[in-house]
């Protein structure tokens, strides 16, 4: 993937870093980060689905239905890095 496709993809909305940054403290789940940023759990879901389909995130546990625990990736690592 390309740099300026990056760059984009986090331009389109600001929230999608704040939750990267936030998959780099430690793993999340969708409904706890929705609670601890004030936002609202769909959105954040939403964004855990954006950021697994750029490769910068992944769900370890994708068979669950209600508690999908997703992480931060080398990929995403290094995007905050940059």
């Amino acid at each position: 993937m390309k740099e300026d496709e990056i760059k984009i993809f986090f331009a389109r909305s600001k929230l999608r870093f704040e939750v990267l940054k936030a998959l780099n403290e430690r793993p999340q789940i969708a409904s706890f980060l929705a609670q601890r940023m004030k936002k609202h759990r769909e959105v954040i879901s939403r964004i855990f689905l954006d950021l697994q389909d750029m490769k910068l995130a992944n769900c370890t546990n994708p068979k669950d239905p209600s508690f999908r625990y997703y992480k931060i990736t080398k990929k995403g690592k290094n995007v905050l890095e940059n």
